[in-house]
């Protein structure tokens, strides 16, 4: 049987208000969701601000487009300035036929600010292939005595002997124990990502990981590489 071109109409149009309807009812629900959560904790939400998916220059930031930063939570966390949101952007393709296709990339960040602007530092998964492949093709890391954590994580700093004093033997305990998410020194801040929407419990975990990662930090680092008193925090500045 023949399905008119108008039933067919008719019929996406239903579909495409049904989809609409219920990411409208999602997105409404993760905003109360997270405004509640800011309450309970003391600390201020906003729904959207755009500014903040500029403010940093490396993973997840500065690329694709269409890039945004919601349900966005500010203040305290156990003494540190921090923030937390939602971050997406946005890349497209097109097929033989021409036709296109858009991709919403979507992550969770965290960030606690640092009492001092450090060197750059990044700690990452390995991945699926680990690190020959990588480093077969260039994408050297720094290599530390565990095998363990080498076979774990990949660090990159631009001082290398600055990547040795803060990935200390303990902090690769702390990390091969609970290092769930990347994370970043970029600057005074301490980046936290991982993919895909997080939830308030996990935003708690991810900000107690970076609050630890903080205080392994060994004190001379702050002296010799911030010149500054771990023990004085900061202005805030989110």
């Amino acid at each position: 049987m023949d399905i008119s071109p108008v039933l067919l109409i008719l019929i996406a149009l239903v579909v495409g208000v049904g989809i609409f309807y219920f990411n409208y009812m999602a997105a409404k629900k993760r905003r109360e969701l997270f405004a509640g959560f800011a309450a309970q904790n003391g600390w201020s939400y906003v729904q959207a601000n755009n500014g903040l998916a500029n403010q940093w220059a490396g993973t997840p930031f500065r690329t694709g487009d269409n890039r945004r930063a919601t349900n966005v939570l500010t203040g305290a966390f156990n003494g540190h300035q921090m923030v937390a949101f939602d971050y997406s952007y946005q890349t497209h393709s097109t097929d033989s036929k021409g036709r296109r296709t858009t991709t919403t990339h979507k992550f969770g960040v965290v960030v606690l600010q640092l009492p001092g602007a450090l060197p750059h530092l990044e700690v990452t998964h390995e991945g699926i292939f680990g690190g020959a492949v990588a480093n077969a093709f260039g994408f050297r890391d720094i290599q530390f005595e565990s095998d363990q954590f080498n076979r774990a994580f990949r660090v990159k700093a631009d001082d290398e002997r600055f990547g040795h004093a803060v990935v200390t033997p303990r902090m690769m305990e702390l990390l091969l124990a609970r290092g769930e998410i990347g994370w970043r020194v970029e600057g005074n801040s301490l980046v936290g990502w991982d993919k895909g929407a997080h939830n308030p419990a996990e935003v708690m975990n991810r900000l107690s990981l970076l609050q630890q990662v903080v205080e392994q930090v060994p004190p001379y680092v702050w002296r010799d590489y911030a010149g500054v008193d771990p023990r004085v925090q900061p202005p805030q500045n989110f």
